[in-house]
């Protein structure tokens, strides 16, 4: 009889399963994927969010590139019309209105790769400068706008939508940098460098060049030129002969210059300039030779450097463009705080030019003996601020200071590099990837 009931029970319990709907139950695999129905239609929900930097957008195919600052990695999601895209004010956009360096918080479907939803941060920052920035990889921080920032330690640094080393920025770049509670995230070079290179220039050696009103150098034998893209007066000048032309310079392309022309062009003017500098008893130097100004100085017209001197005061160094037949020139030093070493009186002389390079040199003691090896790549032009030092591997002499180095060779890229020089009692070798061809 027992075992009557028992068999008649569970016959009822499957009976009234299966006409309540069995398959029904809470903890189903529709549930734990997440599936919305709308009707007919099923939408997966995003599994996954990231902070991520936006390094390039290709509308053509549907996808975004991302840099993920917590790994340092990128990744790529493709993106349709269900994506939701915002700014930080909610309102709505399309994918083309994001650019490269922009910051967002991206949902998306990891096993897809297919973004949900993007939206700019709110709480970050976007400058964008032009110059007056310095950045410090040693400390890892950057200096902009009067304020100090730490670089993030995955800080990211694009160029063109594509990652760069943080040494290819150069100090005439202008950047877009993204940061959050004075930290660094990104930088974007949104406007780069060109070079110039020089031609029939022989007669100018030892003048100085200006390029509109960014780059002054001393004219040498041999020079690559780095220089903000944009349209240009290039000035040359040295003993009385002086010209100009206008130039165009391209991001990460070589403008040649002819001046042979401009060699014709023998002004033989000079200019008179009225100097009141403070103190009285600073000592004025003019193309490293010390200068009297307690009356007119006369200079022949072009580009001449001079700087000023004085016990306790900081030195000033600057250019000067002698283009009128008489001037004045006021120049106030500031007080120093005594942190500037003191200069013996040789140094105001002019010192006698030495090679920059010394292929195979063997170092020799005392600090001013060490040297700056670049190792690769071999067989690139090397040229240390615009001036031509050698084929690599190649070196120069080591000072404390920042540096900018350029590597050119025929049929390839040109590439610059800023050097941040320790004065560390000890060499210093570098390498660099090679060149990309042209």
């Amino acid at each position: 009889m027992k075992k009557f009931i028992l068999k008649y029970a569970l016959v009822f319990l499957l009976c009234t399963w299966v006409f309540t709907g069995c398959g029904e139950a809470p903890g189903t695999p529709e549930t734990q994927e997440e599936i919305v129905i709308q009707g007919n239609y099923k939408e997966t929900l995003a599994d996954s969010m990231d902070e991520a930097v936006i390094m390039s957008v290709d509308e053509e195919k549907n996808s975004i590139q991302f840099y993920n600052l917590t790994i340092g990695r990128t990744y790529t999601l493709s993106y349709d019309g269900t994506t939701g895209m915002k700014n930080k004010f909610g309102d709505e956009m399309v994918a083309g209105q994001f650019a490269s360096g922009d910051m967002v918080r991206v949902t998306f479907i990891k096993d897809e790769k297919r973004a949900k939803s993007l939206q700019l941060l709110d709480d970050v920052s976007v400058s964008r400068i032009d110059s007056g920035y310095e950045i410090n990889k040693a400390a890892y921080t950057m200096s902009f706008g009067g304020d100090q920032y730490a670089l993030h330690k995955n800080a990211v640094v694009l160029f063109k939508g594509k990652q760069i080393q943080m040494e290819e920025i150069n100090p005439v770049d202008g950047l877009k940098i993204i940061a959050r509670d004075h930290e660094v995230y990104a930088i974007t070079v949104e406007t780069g460098h060109g070079y110039v290179r020089l031609t029939g220039h022989e007669s100018f050696v030892g003048g100085f060049i200006e390029i509109g009103q960014t780059v002054i150098r001393e004219v040498t034998d041999e020079m690559l030129i780095v220089v903000p893209e944009g349209e240009y007066s290039l000035y040359i000048s040295n003993n009385g002969v002086a010209g100009s032309k206008d130039i165009s310079v391209v991001s990460d392309e070589e403008t040649l210059v002819d001046v042979s022309e401009l060699q014709t062009e023998k002004i033989k003017k000079t200019g008179k300039i009225i100097f009141t500098i403070t103190p009285a008893t600073a000592k004025l130097y003019v193309d490293g030779n010390e200068t009297d100004y307690s009356g007119e100085v006369e200079l022949d017209y072009g580009i001449h450097q001079i700087s000023v001197k004085e016990e306790g005061y900081s030195t000033l160094t600057q250019y000067i463009k002698v283009r009128e037949p008489m001037s004045n020139l006021n120049i106030a030093l500031e007080e120093s705080d005594g942190s500037e070493e003191e200069e013996d009186e040789d140094d105001n002389k002019t010192e006698e030019k030495k090679p920059a390079v010394s292929s195979n040199s063997t170092n020799t003691a005392g600090a001013s003996d060490y040297r700056v090896y670049i190792d690769a790549p071999v067989g690139a032009e090397l040229y240390l601020n615009g001036s031509y030092v050698g084929v690599v591997p190649a070196n120069f002499p080591k000072q404390a200071g920042t540096y900018i180095i350029s590597l050119r060779r025929d049929g390839y890229q040109t590439r610059s590099y800023t050097l941040q020089i320790d004065s560390s009692n000890k060499d210093i070798s570098y390498s660099f990837s090679e060149l990309e061809m042209q």
